[in-house]
């Protein structure tokens, strides 16, 4: 008999978190999993991709800040559906998920903790996390640096967390140039290519990117700057460019699906967050043989070797910033000796293969223990 699981997920925005649990879903063992996929609402800009998945994909949408209707549906579907296990991701199905499981029969409840975030640590989130995690049996984060966190600064019982780092589909991310070139992207073949993709958020630190811009422009006239993702920053990035006079060396290119045909048209790929859990896109980036320039929050750390596989700045620090780019696009053996370091990290370290497998040791744990 197949386990049940019940994968509940705040929103399905374009996020890292949100992204990961798409691919973890697509690579479950369906002989032996059973799975559903149930959104609160929070965000479906990538809904449409969840309901290719072979597997059952709904919506309870949230009506109001604090819905109390929302737990007893969540509660209904577990015991009318005998879901064996529970798991959750960002913050509102975290609560619902842990406050849920266990009171409707669910054997194995987990939260899957991706981001380090401020925002979670405001007393009202931080309470009821706390005050609903207690009802959850493990707590999964995807760095040392988020486990640490999430014991530090939200209180949960260390002997909860484990770590399970990421991990990438190496197949899909590779250094090989595939369908795209750089001319179907508005670019010229001797352009030397800076690309972050990412939500265009003020946590991803394109703000610090702008402004270190015009040093590198100095240096290498001909870098161009592409972003890929959107968000609500938007039109205030487009609006500071312009400002700046810069609007000839940045490219948005909105958001996309083809990020494994994008990524090896670029020479580098920068990421100066303020915060992070463990980005994926990094190791992505990696995996497709590019150096990496970004900041040392997190896990991000923990996946970029300073001045092995890439360079870490300071947070907030534009000219470290240009600084370090120059660094390595002024530099074709430097920017070769990194990219070929970071494949074969994420080759040695971030296998998608034993992220999925222990997920599903960790279901099956809970699923036939007595």
């Amino acid at each position: 008999m197949k386990i049940k699981v019940l994968q509940l997920v705040e929103g399905f925005n374009f996020g890292g978190a949100e992204t990961k649990l798409l691919e973890l879903v697509k690579h479950m063992d369906d002989d032996r999993f059973e799975t559903t996929v149930i959104s609160l609402g929070l965000g479906n800009e990538i809904e449409e991709l969840f309901h290719q998945l072979d597997c059952r994909v709904m919506t309870f949408q949230r009506q109001k800040q604090v819905d109390f209707s929302l737990l007893r549906r969540v509660r209904n579907f577990i015991r009318d559906e005998r879901i064996d296990i529970v798991m959750t991701t960002l913050f509102y199905a975290d609560v619902l998920g842990a406050l849920a499981g266990h009171s409707s029969g669910a054997k194995g409840v987990f939260s899957w903790e991706t981001i380090s975030s401020p925002k979670w640590l405001t007393p009202h989130r931080l309470w009821s996390y706390r005050y609903a995690i207690r009802n959850a049996d493990r707590v999964i984060s995807v760095s040392k640096a988020t486990a640490e966190w999430l014991v530090e600064k939200r209180k949960v019982a260390a002997d909860k967390v484990m770590i399970i780092p990421y991990g990438v589909n190496l197949d899909k991310f590779n250094p090989h140039i595939k369908s795209i070139q750089r001319k179907d992207i508005g670019l010229q073949e001797d352009d030397i290519i800076v690309g972050q993709v990412s939500r265009l958020d003020e946590q991803k630190g394109h703000t610090f990117l702008i402004n270190a811009a015009p040093i590198i422009i100095a240096q290498q006239p001909r870098v161009k700057f592409v972003l890929v993702g959107d968000g609500p920053l938007r039109l205030e990035l487009m609006h500071k460019i312009d400002q700046m006079g810069l609007h000839d060396y940045f490219i948005f290119l909105g958001f996309r699906r083809d990020v494994p045909d994008l990524l090896p048209l670029f020479d580098l790929f920068v990421l100066p967050s303020l915060y992070e859990g463990l980005p994926n896109v990094v190791l992505e980036a990696m995996a497709c043989g590019l150096p990496v320039v970004a900041t040392p929050v997190d896990g991000t750390k923990e996946a970029v070797v300073d001045g092995q596989t890439g360079i870490l700045v300071p947070v907030g620090d534009p000219y470290r910033l240009a600084n370090s780019i120059l660094s390595v696009i002024s530099n074709e053996q430097l920017k070769k000796r990194l990219g070929m370091k970071g494949r074969r990290r994420v080759e040695d370290e971030f296998s998608l293969d034993d992220q999925v497998n222990r997920f599903e040791c960790l279901y099956e744990a809970y699923a036939f223990r007595n």
